[in-house]
């Protein structure tokens, strides 16, 4: 069986179960495994190193063995499968991309955010804008609850669907596993804490490495669908020139800047994380503040921007099998 159109035919069928049925909760599920390993191996190696260089090590040994590990054993698993039934590869890799892709459940938790602050039920709002930031939410305003979800759906933008996509049209479920895997290192151990600034460098350093061409594609993604979509795209563009390298982070900024200009609002400002105050760099500072009428429509460009991110990994796969196929004939 040829394997472009398997892959391209694959990577639709991931895009579109997620659609119809989000996040299969009750299925296996890699992150989750990811998780109970990335925790395992960490109180491991806690109890043998225990000083800053040393902590520095098995940090980067835990980030090796889970993403490494992770797509070690996702293309093995699916070349024997493939050996065993072709069809059944082609199963197993639809079921990992599947697994990578999260388009509907960020709708959700959004649409269950806006919901409970239409209701003006605060308290509810708080509970489902904290399932999806790290911050805290214990005393957010409405203008910080929307904030904080914008700004949650735009960086999920490019962590849970562009480049997802990318990677899995760029080398298929092994390294869209990869990319995840180091992801979920990123988001448990990436913090510049006391505890994690020794022991998660590494895997913060590899989520900034593998989201760097992501991140950037998702800003000409989101001014795309906010031209497509009718908004400020123009704004968009000057927003991203000026405030794209604002963040810590060498990513961060680019999806979140384009978006609060297309959308013609203003993210950034104080937060608070486990009681200590974060100033986050203000990004397109001439826009309004958010609010709750402003989730709808955010929720309709981050779905525009994610069918234009499948459109653009379908694009690298015929690319990809175009180039293929010029060197087996030059060969």
């Amino acid at each position: 069986m040829e394997q472009f159109p398997l892959q391209f035919l694959a990577i639709l069928l991931a895009y579109g179960f997620d659609l119809l049925v989000g996040d299969p909760s009750r299925l296996p599920h890699p992150v989750r495994l990811m998780g109970k390993a990335i925790a395992a191996l960490e109180r491991f190696m806690r109890r043998y190193f225990q000083r800053a260089g040393a902590e520095r090590f098995a940090g980067a040994a835990v980030v090796i063995l889970v993403a490494g590990g992770s797509a070690i054993l996702t293309f093995f698993a699916v070349k024997a499968a493939c050996r065993l039934y072709p069809f059944l590869g082609f199963l197993l890799s639809t079921y990992l991309f599947y697994t990578v892709i999260a388009v509907k459940d960020m709708i959700l938790h959004v649409q269950k955010v806006q919901e409970a602050l239409k209701q003006k039920d605060l308290e509810l709002a708080r509970e489902k804008v904290a399932l999806i930031v790290s911050r805290d939410t214990g005393n957010l305003s409405e203008q910080g609850i929307a904030r904080a979800a914008l700004e949650s759906l735009f960086e999920n933008t490019a962590d849970g669907v562009v480049a997802p996509l990318f990677y899995a049209a760029l080398g298929g479920p092994a390294l869209a596993v990869f990319y995840k895997a180091a992801s979920t290192l990123d988001s448990m151990l990436g913090y510049k804490t006391s505890r994690y600034y020794y022991f998660g460098w590494a895997a913060a350093r590899l989520d900034d490495l593998l989201n760097y061409i992501p991140a950037r594609l998702t800003a000409f993604i989101v001014i795309l669908a906010g031209r497509l979509s009718g908004h400020d795209w123009k704004q968009g563009w000057r927003t991203l020139l000026k405030d794209k390298n604002k963040h810590e982070s060498p990513n961060s900024a680019w999806p979140e800047a384009a978006a609060a200009g297309v959308l013609g609002i203003r993210l950034g400002g104080v937060d608070f994380h486990q009681g200590q105050k974060k100033n986050r760099p203000i990004l397109n500072e001439m826009g309004r503040a958010p609010r709750c009428e402003d989730l709808p429509a955010a929720t309709a460009l981050f779905k525009k921007a994610a069918l234009l991110a499948l459109g653009a990994a379908l694009f690298i796969i015929v690319i990809k099998h175009l180039f293929w196929d010029v060197l087996i004939t030059a060969g």
